[in-house]
């Protein structure tokens, strides 16, 4: 009976002491965690876009291409101005052969001289004729029919001088004038050729000098944005600042561009039409940067890329704003220069996450 009792004892004992080891075991294997493995990423330093700022053809032009017509039909006398002329306001340009007008003029103003002075001659009389009546002199209807006779000479003058107008009219009509100032850039009739009315004969540029430009990507431009704008000289290039100022709101469908228009402070030293080399220079254009499209995930379709903290060991999401794409590269915001992102496999990554660079691409 003891010996059981003993054995039981012994048993119970081993039972407690398994138990103890094996909790104790169990303890240690809870408390010391495993660590999180960095997983490999492939990283890229991302390189200022400055030199990668788009350039443009531009032609050197002003802000208004005025067609000057003629008003009347007819042959072509004379035109007084050439290519390249400058013309201010209400200058003439070109003159109409104007022979029936002013036969027209002549005879209009002789009628209306006739017509004046019978009117100053009945105003005379009937002046005169005030009061004779009364004392006999005159009988009333010889006064009232001087009266009638001035009433029907004042409506024949003013008659005679609508018609004087209307000749003078035409007689200005058979002149061509320049409707502002500006710069004669081509002459599109000849001295003795027949026009109808409307027809173009002078075309001139007025008003401010502008360069305007074919957009033929898809780049976003902004009225307001400054340009570098550069002149090919015989000895060495002439750079200029000029001002977005105007901007086409569609694309040509034919020829898959649209228009800006930039202004300039002064006029160039050149002919209009001559072509120039424009760059568009963006207020941010210091914080422009290329990465790799492969960088690039989508998340509510806002683009980001993942940013690899200093100690190369986290990561962090950056909104960035793609500006344009340069082949396999794209120019954005919202990075700077020296920045190092994950450049493969972004989408596979979590914030959590701890990264070891395992191959840095070059990006230059």
């Amino acid at each position: 009976m003891w010996y059981q009792i003993k054995k039981t004892k012994v048993l119970y004992k081993t039972f407690l002491i398994t138990t103890l080891i094996s909790m104790s075991a169990c303890k240690e294997k809870y408390s010391k965690p495993v660590a999180p493995q960095p997983k490999p990423v492939e990283a890229v330093q991302v390189v200022p876009a400055d030199n990668n700022l788009s350039q443009y053809v531009g032609f050197y032009t002003a802000q208004h291409i005025i067609s000057v017509s003629t008003l009347r039909e007819g042959k072509i006398k004379s035109i007084s101005v050439s290519e390249g002329e400058f013309v201010h306001k209400n200058d003439i340009l070109a003159i109409m052969h104007n022979t029936d007008s002013k036969l027209l003029l002549a005879q209009a103003q002789s009628e209306f001289e006739a017509a004046h002075a019978n009117t100053l001659q009945l105003s005379d009389l009937v002046k005169r004729s005030n009061g004779l009546d009364t004392i006999g002199a005159l009988s009333t209807s010889t006064i009232k029919d001087r009266q009638s006779a001035l009433s029907m000479a004042r409506a024949k003058e003013k008659i005679a001088k609508e018609a004087e107008k209307l000749a003078e009219s035409q007689e200005q009509q058979s002149m061509v004038r320049a409707p502002e100032d500006g710069v004669i850039i081509k002459v599109s009739a000849q001295p003795g050729a027949l026009a109808g009315v409307g027809s173009e004969i002078i075309v001139m540029a007025a008003g401010n000098p502008e360069i305007d430009v074919e957009l033929y990507d898809s780049k976003s431009v902004n009225v307001g944005e400054q340009a570098k704008i550069t002149i090919i000289g015989d000895t060495h290039p002439i750079v200029v600042k000029g001002e977005v100022v105007r901007i086409s709101p569609y694309f040509d469908p034919d020829t898959k561009v649209r228009h800006a228009r930039l202004s300039l402070k002064n006029p160039l030293p050149i002919p209009l039409n001559t072509y120039v080399f424009v760059t568009l220079l963006p207020e941010q254009v210091k914080n422009f940067v290329r990465v790799p499209l492969t960088a690039i995930f989508y998340t509510k379709n806002t683009p980001l890329v993942w940013v690899v903290s200093k100690n190369k060991q986290h990561i962090e999401e950056q909104n960035i704003t793609i500006v344009s794409l340069k082949g396999q590269d794209a120019i954005v915001t919202g990075l700077l220069p020296e920045q190092l992102v994950v450049s493969s496999g972004p989408d596979l990554l979590q914030h959590e996450d701890l990264v070891k660079i395992v191959q840095m691409d070059e990006h230059s």
